[in-house]
């Protein structure tokens, strides 16, 4: 079998048919639809019975509640596909997508490939195109990757790889796809690209990078505890250094700053004291990364530069006021 596509469901009634119909539209012959409802407590069910039904290709499970990585992970274990993919189902792939990215991968015998991306807004109907977001600000091609899109679902990996690596995706976390995808970049020996737009990623404001409190926010920190013993484990920490810091500057001081400074208080002064305490841990001169120059906007470098313990209150004010 070529390709095991595994899709897990949990309450997407309004959008699961048009994920599991562009997956009935990939020119491919010997593929699989891995359907895991996670404890759906909608209609998502009997849509997915009817499509296991007409389609021989389909296969559903149904599992009490435990999360995306819970429903990927269990999807894993049914997956007989040379290469395997996950869709989140409230997106979908456009026509012969998989087809092509099956293509380049048996033809330059990839480990990874990466497709393009579309941000939708159904509610609105725009959209914006993304390229596989692998910023070319390196000398090294595999350290790029670590500056790129972290999305588990734009991609295909080779299925023996995979399991080699004997990683799951961590259970009941937020940005769970990091960890998992970082290490596949750096162990993977060929990553190929198809460049052009295939995977429709739809946004909601029910999107958890809106500005109201979940505990689940906290989860940032464990996932790069998670990324930090995968990468030692394999002896990699070092090789990625400078890469490790800079997206411990992404995701603490820059883009996951300006989602806890927009919380209430005193949600975002302990998430911005606690973010400050972890990248001083491992990285103290971390706003001197060299990639600071070369990835970030000119507002986005004022905004580091000048978000410190004491400015916090003043830029709290400042995002609250303009979100």
């Amino acid at each position: 079998m070529d390709l095991s596509i595994i899709v897990p469901v949990y309450n997407v009634e309004s959008y699961l048919r048009a994920c599991l119909d562009s997956l009935l539209d990939q020119g491919l012959k010997d593929y699989e639809v891995i359907i895991v409802n996670d404890g759906s407590t909608d209609l998502s069910q009997p849509i997915i019975d009817e499509y296991v039904f007409k389609h021989a290709n389909f296969h559903a499970f149904l599992k009490p509640n435990g999360g995306l990585s819970d429903a990927r992970n269990y999807g894993l274990r049914f997956a007989r596909g040379e290469y395997i993919a996950f869709l989140d189902s409230d997106d979908y792939v456009a026509k012969d997508g998989y087809a092509k990215m099956l293509e380049i991968a048996k033809a330059e015998d990839a480990d990874i490939v990466i497709g393009d991306l579309v941000y939708f807004w159904s509610e609105e109907n725009k959209e914006k195109i993304v390229k596989d977001g692998v910023r070319d600000v390196s000398v090294d091609k595999k350290k790029d990757l670590f500056l790129s899109p972290l999305f588990a679902w734009n991609k295909i990996y080779k299925h023996s790889f995979f399991k080699e690596l004997k990683i799951n995706y961590p259970l009941g976390l937020w940005y769970e796809d990091i960890p998992v995808t970082l290490t596949c970049f750096a162990k993977a020996q060929k990553v190929s690209y198809l460049h052009e737009p295939i995977f429709n990623y739809r946004q909601r404001s029910s999107s958890i990078m809106n500005s109201h409190y979940d505990p689940r926010m906290e989860s940032i920190f464990a996932i790069f505890d998670l990324l930090l013993e995968n990468l030692e484990r394999f002896d990699l920490k070092k090789t990625y250094d400078r890469e490790l810091e800079y997206l411990f500057v992404e995701h603490f001081l820059v883009y996951g700053a300006f989602r806890f400074l927009r919380l209430e208080a005193p949600h975002y002064r302990k998430l911005m004291d606690k973010a400050f305490r972890y990248v001083k841990k491992h990285y103290p001169k971390a706003k001197q990364n060299p990639y600071v120059q070369k990835v970030f906007s000119k507002k986005e470098r004022f905004f580091l530069a000048t978000n410190n313990r004491f400015s916090k209150y003043l830029w709290h004010l400042y995002l609250k006021e303009h979100q």
